[in-house]
């Protein structure tokens, strides 16, 4: 199951802006501070720093997020055919160390874990390869294409017992931002989920792999 949780899009390789876009977007962008739309202002895409990214995501223990569960896509579209350009797609790593995860301490609670995550070292130049790509475009190049960013999680249940609703919020830090910044808010995994299957086709959360064994 993918869930996109944020998007935000660089027009013309110029300022980035928040966009509510996606299908999915009267189901999620009620849980989207305001505030966090004034700070995303002066995130840069094409400029921060990549080894300084982070993924917070905040979830309930009926729920886990397997490894490379948090992803980061961009991708580069030419504005007057939709065809895309360029696609990069990454799976972020888990972070262990009680630093990482201090500055979010506030959001612990009994029944809830945070976990936060990095780029992998090995796929930070390809991502410098994709910022590199837009830069040194021609301006006028530049105006014909969009960039995105789209950030998402695939979760599985702990049991087969599944809840009435899963809530979640998920947060996105970059040296620009001054810390963590909270994309969605206590938003509904399930209306998430329906409100981006547009096809009605998608697979319900289903159980991870260590529940069906009978642990995890």
């Amino acid at each position: 199951m993918r869930t996109v949780f944020a998007w935000c899009r660089h027009n013309g390789a110029a300022n980035l802006l928040v966009a509510a876009v996606l299908a999915w977007c009267v189901a999620a962008c009620s849980h989207v501070p305001l505030t966090t739309m004034v700070k995303l202002s002066r995130f840069d895409l094409l400029k921060t720093a990549p080894d300084g990214l982070r993924i917070a995501v905040k979830y309930p223990d009926s729920i886990r997020i397997p490894d490379g569960g948090a992803q980061m896509r961009l991708i580069v579209t030419e504005k007057s055919s939709g065809e895309v350009q360029l696609k990069e797609e990454f799976a972020f790593t888990r972070v262990d160390t009680a630093a990482e995860k201090a500055e979010l301490a506030g959001e612990l609670q009994t029944g809830w874990r945070v976990e936060v995550y990095r780029l992998p070292a090995g796929r930070v130049a390809a991502f410098k390869a994709f910022q590199s790509h837009l830069t040194d475009m021609r301006k006028g190049d530049r105006e014909k294409v969009d960039g995105s960013m789209e950030i998402s999680v695939d979760a599985c249940l702990l049991s087969e017992n599944r809840p009435d609703r899963i809530v979640v919020s998920t947060f996105l830090k970059a040296s620009e931002l001054g810390g963590f910044v909270p994309l969605l808010k206590d938003a509904n995994l399930q209306q998430l989920m329906a409100a981006e299957d547009m096809d009605g086709d998608a697979a319900p959360l289903g159980p991870c792999p260590e529940a069906e064994k009978g642990g995890f």
